[in-house]
Formats: C-alpha cells, structure tokens, sequence
C-alpha cells in the first residue's frame, strides 16, 4: 500500500476546478422537489411492505428497521451551519431540564481547553476515544472546502427548506469515521436482511458521532457533527483521510472491509495531524473488473473508462471516476419498493480478512496488479458474490 501527497492525490482525481455541490442535487434530496424525477414513481419511500417470502417476511422487516433506530440521535444534532427546526425544538426542551437544576446534568468547565501543544499525541488519542465508541476504522484530514455544500436542503415544519452554508474559517480538520456492515448479513441481498446490515451502519455511526462530538467539546473545543451524508461529501473526504480508494460502484473501498461500511464526520477546530490518501490497487482492479456493473439491476453502474463528466446533476464535474447514475439506482429501488445492496455485496473487495488466504490475495492485488484478471476469476470460481437463499437465515445466522 503507498501513501499519496495531496497533490498526487488531485493529480489522479481532479481534472479541472471544483465546484461547491448543492445539497438538493443528491438523489434522495432530488425526489423532494424535482419534477422530472417525481413523476417517474408514484412512490419513493422504497419502504416495502411485508410479504410471505423469505428475506421480506415480519421478522425481516422487523431487524431492517429496529437496526436504523440509532438514527434517531441525528435529532438531538444542533451543531450543522443550518439545523434543523425539530433539532432545535428538541435543544430548546432540552436546555430548560438544565435551567430547572436537573440534578446529574455537567457542563464542561468554560474557558478551558486540554493542552494541544502535542498535536501528534491528540490525534491518537481522539483515533483511540473514536475507536472506543464505536468507529471500526478512523482518519484526519484537513477540511478541503470545496467539499462542503454550497446550500443545505431539507424538510422543515412549512415545507422545503433550501439554505446556503458556510462552515468558520476556524474549523480547519475533519475526523472520518468508517462503520463496518455485516459481511453474512450482506450475503443475503437483496433482502430487508442485507439493508439491516446497511441501517445498523447508519445508527452506528449516529451514536458514535454524537459521543465523540460531546467528547470534544469537553475538551475546549468546537465540533460540527455530520451525522450523515450531510454538510459535505462523506467519500472523497475518507480518500483525503486515508481510509481507502474510489471503486467502480461509486463507494469507498477499504483494505479492511472493501466496501461494505458506512462513513460519518466530524468537524473540529481542534488541531490535528492529517493521514495521507492511500493506493492499493483498487483503481486498477476496477477498470478490469466490472462486477458491480455486470450485478447492477438498474445498470447505474458505469461499465467503461473513468470520466469526467457527470451523467446528470447528482453527479459533480471534473472528477475522474466511473459517476454513478443515481438517477437509474433510485428509481430502481422505487419499482421494486425493497433495498439493494448488489454493488456492495457482489464486489471482490467484500470478504472478511480473517484467513490466510484472503489476506494473500488482497495483497496481491496491490503488489502484482498485472494478474487483476485472475483474481477476478477466482472470484468467481470460489463463488463469491452470488445472492444466498434466506429460507434458513434464522436457524442459520450465527
């Protein structure tokens, strides 16, 4: 694996000039307001409803959405540059408990701050504090603005709110956070038990973000909590933090779980030292592999060269990538109304690392590139990738 410089990473990545992204122009964003897409489908919930068939019966459907119940920490988030009104109602109940001397309730002590004269030791010891909450991988990088949203975009009690944001100048680095979705749960795509392995990952990383978030703070400093995908874009800020390299599928690939993680930030003032980008053959291996694409049921999935054009406007330019069609993904889910995690599960990225074996193989995918086709056929021999059966998930998951 080699670390890359900054400017050996834009090298390999950007083309042109970047332009602040919209937040409205996500694809989940995207169906809120946009014509053109909301006349596609009646329904976009992608809720799916229970049915008689292994993989969408109650108990599945059940375990998907008791595991996205973390997220529910998000509404407690009033630290974005534009929260939102339940965050702020829910602050404002909040800190009236505290007014009326709730006994139990401690403040950090004002004005003080942990000596930071060691930046080195800080950023080992927020990894560490990170670690110990519940990220399963973890980076620093500067904050790279371009990477911010230029406006916010969400609900609110009157209808669409579309603000633009600013982040202080004071806020100079971002933790990255990677959290690791289940490798057995993921076989079982697509099912309600693999978008379970995808929802555990997203209220992970919820709860994880709000006890480093406190945690900082009661070290003197400010934090900006992105919870989720939103304030700025989750990938290329875990490239600039080490935390892996862009796949065909338009994911992070990782050396640790390949694609198969949920990413959060947080934003701080606190002074940290930055990991470097990383290369260990993903770029490579993508541009001969192609299995994403070949398992895509909406082919939103590029199948040709890297480019830097964007397909619609969910996607940004002058960036060298396979752009994922969001467009083509979301409305997908819409048709069938059930989740899909084909690009994820049916990567070669996606096992788990505990043999000898896998261990070899990943890393010569790094050290001979010049035999990917064979990885890849292996791949394929051994039988990864393909869908199991959930007749017997229950009497089968560990």
């Amino acid at each position: 694996m080699k670390e890359l410089t900054l400017k050996e990473w834009e090298e390999k990545y950007i083309t042109g000039p970047i332009a602040r992204f919209d937040q409205k122009n996500t694809m989940f964003r995207r169906v809120s307001w946009d014509s053109n897409i909301q006349d596609l489908l009646e329904d976009w919930s992608f809720a799916g409803g229970v049915k008689q068939k292994p993989g969408f019966t109650l108990k599945e459907q059940a375990l998907r959405w008791g595991s996205r119940r973390g997220t529910d920490m998000g509404l407690f988030n009033t630290s974005k540059p534009n929260p939102s009104p339940q965050s702020l109602e829910i602050a404002a109940v909040m800190s009236k408990k505290k007014e009326i001397g709730k006994e139990g309730t401690y403040r950090a002590p004002e004005k003080e701050k942990v000596d930071v004269s060691n930046p080195e030791q800080i950023t080992r010891e927020i990894k560490k504090a990170a670690s110990f909450f519940g990220a399963d991988i973890v980076g620093v990088c500067k904050l790279d603005r371009r990477l911010a949203y230029s406006h916010s975009h969400y609900n609110g009690p009157d209808g669409l709110v579309h603000k633009p944001q600013e982040i202080p100048d004071e806020y100079k680095y971002a933790i990255v956070m990677g959290f690791e979705e289940d490798y057995h749960l993921l076989k079982y795509f697509p099912t309600y038990i693999a978008d379970a392995a995808t929802s555990m990952g997203y209220s992970r990383m919820a709860i994880t973000n709000a006890y480093l978030s406190t945690f900082i703070r009661h070290l003197g400093f400010q934090v900006i909590d992105c919870t989720t995908n939103d304030v700025a874009l989750s990938i290329p800020m875990a490239m600039q933090a080490g935390l892996g390299d862009l796949g065909r599928n338009g994911l992070l690939v990782t050396p640790q779980f390949g694609p198969r993680l949920r990413l959060s930030k947080v934003i701080t003032d606190l002074p940290l030292v930055p990991d470097k980008p990383i290369d260990f053959g993903v770029t490579e291996f993508c541009a001969v592999c192609g299995k994403c694409a070949d398992y895509c049921p909406a082919q939103a999935i590029t199948d040709g060269e890297r480019t830097d054009q964007p397909n619609n406007i969910s996607n940004n330019s002058n960036g060298l990538k396979w752009p994922l069609n969001a467009e083509r993904c979301r409305a997908h889910w819409g048709r069938s109304n059930k989740p899909c995690t084909n690009c994820i599960s049916s990567c070669p990225f996606n096992k788990e690392m505990g043999g000898w074996f896998h261990r070899l193989v990943r890393w010569s995918v790094d050290h001979a590139r010049w035999a990917d086709r064979l990885y890849i056929k292996m791949d394929d021999w051994f039988g990864y990738g393909k869908p199991q059966k959930a007749d017997n998930f229950w009497e089968e998951w560990r």
